[in-house]
């Protein structure tokens, strides 16, 4: 009896790491979004249309064990071609320069995820408040944090142009993926 218990107990401890696996992205149903104010009244949302996202997930213990992404600078998309231009430009994103914006997960704790978010080859670290759901192989995920984009470079020469728009950047993720 005592070997059963032991073998048993072997198994699971073994099967438990299993429990972990990768998810795909579902693009078509995920959205990387951002939003800033402008002049102080209005707010300005924007999104990257092209993305991209390494994730595994520990349906066992809930928790992330890898969410890394990708980001397509030339993606951006505030519903305004002569803004998202700008965006684009030297003075902002400076996307022919630096084409991709990266998050590297450091660390995993229920409800917030913590790591290193690189925007034009600056890195700072990050805690976004997240929330996910496990509805059988599907996982939804939502986050949100708020950076500021001088620590990023991400400002023009002028005060006046500074100050038309906040220095604070809500970033929101809602992340769907698929079991693999």
């Amino acid at each position: 009896m005592k070997k059963f218990v032991l073998v048993s107990s072997l198994v699971a401890a073994l099967s438990f790491p299993a429990l972990a696996a990768p998810y795909a992205i579902d693009v078509a149903n995920s959205k990387v979004g951002f939003s800033v104010k402008h002049v102080k009244i209005t707010k300005v949302d924007g999104v990257f249309k092209n993305f991209s996202a390494n994730i595994d997930y520990d349906s066992a213990t809930k928790s992330f064990k890898v969410l890394d992404g990708e980001i397509d600078m030339t993606s951006v998309n505030t519903e305004n071609t002569k803004r998202d231009a700008h965006l684009q430009a030297p003075d902002m994103f400076d996307a022919k320069k630096f084409p991709k914006m990266f998050f590297k997960m450091t660390k995993y704790e229920a409800g917030k995820i913590y790591g290193d978010l690189t925007i034009k080859e600056v890195t700072k670290p990050v805690v976004l408040t997240s929330k996910e759901v496990l509805n059988g192989k599907t996982l939804d995920v939502t986050a949100q944090t708020m950076i500021k984009r001088s620590e990023f470079g991400l400002e023009w020469g002028s005060i006046f142009k500074d100050n038309a728009v906040s220095d604070e950047v809500e970033i929101t993720l809602n992340l769907k993926a698929n079991a693999q």
